[in-house]
């Protein structure tokens, strides 16, 4: 969720092969079944671990755009346009590793 200003400065750093989309609603949330969280899922021992983890990482939160209780969640969409991969975040730090991706990327 965010505005095209925002792709605009990540896409192309983190992913310039591709195109990317962003909307300024929930549209997107709502089409592939993600959901907002809870208490527990922004205030556990399992999100501190997360957060911990990614400032060792050097990464930083930014500003929340949108509403930032949505959970993440992460797709593989082949080329055909079928998900072949869905991963629905169980808190705000949950997501799969990139070699797990990598690998079922591969399988599709």
């Amino acid at each position: 969720m965010g505005e095209p200003k925002h792709i605009e400065r990540y896409c192309g750093k983190l992913a310039p092969s591709l195109t990317c989309l962003a909307r300024d609603d929930e549209t997107a949330y709502d089409a592939y079944g993600l959901r907002e969280g809870g208490l527990k899922a922004f205030a556990s021992m399992d999100v501190i671990k997360a957060g911990l983890r990614a400032l060792t990482q050097g990464h930083m939160q930014g500003k929340g755009i949108g509403n930032v209780k949505m959970l993440p969640g992460t797709f593989i969409v082949d080329t055909s346009g079928k998900i072949t991969y869905t991963y629905y975040s169980q808190h705000a730090g949950d997501h799969p590793e990139p070699e797990q991706l990598l690998n079922m990327a591969k399988q599709a």
